[in-house]
């Protein structure tokens, strides 16, 4: 605790300019992804598939052995964890701990994070889940209480025996309120919070207490335990860490949510200490656009190896695809100069041109199953014809069959 409060002097009295990764466009925020990117709903779709956001990701979640083996998680950190600080640091802007197990990280790794944040400007984020924060009563060896990163977290980690740790089913069967304390914050004003979004009503998350000098930004309302906070932030040297106290993955209220894919690119912007867009309904509209078109730009190329596959040719398409590519690329640059309006207006003629495509796939699908349609035609049309036949010769005209006289039954005549 004494050399990272040296180090926090320093930084205060020496300011450093904030480094962003190394050989990546500066408009964008490399995130390195740790804990649960995949499989199920999560968020690392969204990051895949928005131009300020490339994120790496690193399965690294335990839940006592009932998601990855700890063999698996410690390979995983093998080959993609970078090998050295230097590396780290020319790496990414943003550190995120989504359900990250602790034991899977080396002291030194974290300590790298620590230093980042408070000298580099890196940002970090934990989000609840089974190996955060306090982790459960049952696994104490995944707590993050006492943890380097404990110490830039704007929030309190409770030891493992407080077991309070979650809300569900300690302190409420039915979940907490949540409550948004400063609508003012840049994060908060990014996303449309005037109206409290259905998760707010209810929800499962875990209990932590706030730190001094961080700034709550929504708050569990539990009376019970002083209201504690459920987003959290706090501005340390150089950087800026986040506290989410509730999960964002798997099917719930907040991944229904029609800007939860907002909400979480919005943060890895905001902990980088990037811009944010003002206007949440005009980005959300642009982000919904091209989802659709990686959607279905996926069905499509499905479509033509299918069509491939039965002699196709797909040449048309691919050159309609490589326009449509472009068109992404321009509609993306826009986006990245933070032009919104006319990042919308390129993602609706992309979409028009998606469109264009579809309509295009399914006539050359057509031509290149005519023959096929043809020839199961011929085949069922023939196999009726000397089904019939057969029937015909067989039941009506019998030539294969010789007459035999009626027969009846009469006495045996006596002798």
């Amino acid at each position: 605790m004494r050399t990272f409060t040296v180090i926090l002097i320093c930084v205060l009295l020496f300011p450093h300019q904030a480094l962003g990764a190394k050989g990546l466009d500066p408009r964008k925020v490399s995130v390195l992804y740790l804990g649960d990117p995949y499989p199920g709903v999560t968020p690392y779709l969204a990051f895949e598939l928005d131009a300020f956001i490339v994120a790496d990701p690193i399965l690294c979640y335990h839940h006592g052995g009932s998601q990855t083996q700890l063999v698996d998680i410690y390979k995983y950190m093998r080959i993609y964890m970078p090998r050295n600080e230097r590396e780290y640091l020319e790496s990414y802007d943003a550190v995120l701990f989504s359900d990250a197990y602790r034991r899977a990280f080396q002291d030194k790794q974290l300590i790298w994070v620590r230093d980042s944040v408070i000298e580099r400007g890196v940002g970090v984020a934990m989000v609840a889940g089974l190996d955060s924060y306090g982790a459960s009563t049952s696994r104490p060896a995944a707590s993050w209480e006492g943890s380097v990163i404990e110490e830039v977290l704007p929030v309190l980690v409770p030891p493992p025996e407080y077991h309070h740790n979650w809300i569900q089913p300690y302190v409420s069967p039915s979940g907490a309120s949540i409550r948004v304390e400063d609508h003012s914050d840049e994060f908060i004003a990014s996303l449309p919070f005037e109206t409290d979004p259905k998760y707010m009503w209810a929800f499962n998350g875990q209990i932590v207490e706030e730190k001094q000098g961080s700034s709550v930004l929504a708050r569990w309302m539990l009376p019970g335990f002083n209201n504690p906070p459920c987003y959290s932030t706090w501005v340390l040297g150089e950087g800026r860490t986040f506290a989410m106290l509730h999960d964002w993955t798997g099917t719930t209220d907040f991944t229904l949510w029609e800007y939860y894919h907002d909400f979480a690119i919005n943060l890895m912007l905001y902990i980088a200490r990037r811009p944010l867009p003002t206007d949440p309904v005009l980005v959300h509209v642009y982000r919904a656009n091209v989802h659709q078109v990686s959607i279905g730009k996926s069905m499509i190329l499905s479509l033509i190896y299918f069509v491939e596959s039965f002699g196709g040719t797909a040449r048309q398409i691919d050159r309609e695809i490589q326009v449509l590519d472009q068109m992404n690329i321009d509609a993306g640059e826009h986006y990245l100069d933070n032009d919104f309006a006319t990042a919308v207006a390129s993602s609706e003629a992309t979409l028009e041109k998606f469109k264009e495509i579809e309509e295009l796939s399914i006539k050359v699908k057509n031509e290149a199953l005519l023959w096929v349609y043809i020839i199961e035609w011929l085949s069922v049309t023939g196999v009726s014809l000397v089904s019939g036949f057969l029937v015909w010769t067989l039941m009506v005209r019998r030539r294969l069959y010789q007459e035999v006289r009626s027969t009846r039954l009469s006495k045996t005549p006596e002798k």
